[in-house]
């Protein structure tokens, strides 16, 4: 599961400066324009993680495969910010009570999976009430075991491990994606007049 976020905006502040974007040349115009980019899609990563943080409460390292600037260039002025995710993340991340074997909640074990939502339990139709087991690669999960089957068959065909949402799917809302392209937004243009100045300032030290 991923999404690729672009920010159509930054076009409206490089119209603005186009004037001076090509006074300085193609060469220069692209490099400030490509370092303003690639700023402001650093932002956005940054704010595409306070979302899901905000929306869920699994670790941020759990939250993401991996958080992916495609990083713009002077000869290619196009750059975007590629998110993906697992389809599920494990339930024990959703803040799980308990966490380690040893006790066994009469009701079974429950998480909070949205941050300000309810805790359940999460029941999985055909399923008893989940309980906490270590995992055969390590660390602990949360299973629940086929009513009316034993542990003495096939453990793959008698438990299951249970997973939350992929906070991948907090990013797929399209106000969430347009925050995320807002940031991207908010900080190119002052970047862009940053980087400007500099290359000009440059210009004006070399031709002394």
């Amino acid at each position: 599961m991923s999404i690729v976020i672009t920010a159509e905006g930054v076009e409206r502040a490089i119209s603005a400066m186009r004037e001076t974007l090509d006074a300085l040349g193609g060469k220069d115009a692209g490099v400030a324009v490509a370092r303003a980019l690639n700023r402001g899609l650093e932002a956005a990563r940054t704010e595409a993680a306070r979302q899901a943080r905000r929306a869920y409460t699994a670790p941020e390292k759990k939250l993401f495969d991996n958080i992916f600037v495609r990083r713009a260039k002077p000869a290619k002025l196009e750059g975007t910010l590629e998110i993906s995710g697992k389809p599920g993340v494990s339930r024990i991340h959703f803040l799980a009570i308990p966490n380690r074997p040893g006790t066994r909640p009469r009701e079974g074990v429950s998480t909070l999976v949205r941050r300000g939502g309810m805790r359940r339990i999460p029941m999985k139709p055909g399923f008893d009430k989940p309980f906490i087991m270590k995992k055969r690669q390590g660390g602990y999960g949360i299973f629940a075991r086929k009513r009316g089957a034993d542990f003495g068959g096939p453990w793959k065909n008698n438990v299951e491990m249970l997973f939350g949402p992929s906070p991948v799917q907090a990013l797929q809302r399209r106000d969430t994606q347009e925050k995320i392209a807002a940031r991207v937004e908010e900080v190119f243009a002052p970047r862009l007049r940053h980087e400007i100045d500099v290359i000009l300032a440059g210009i004006v030290r070399g031709g002394k």
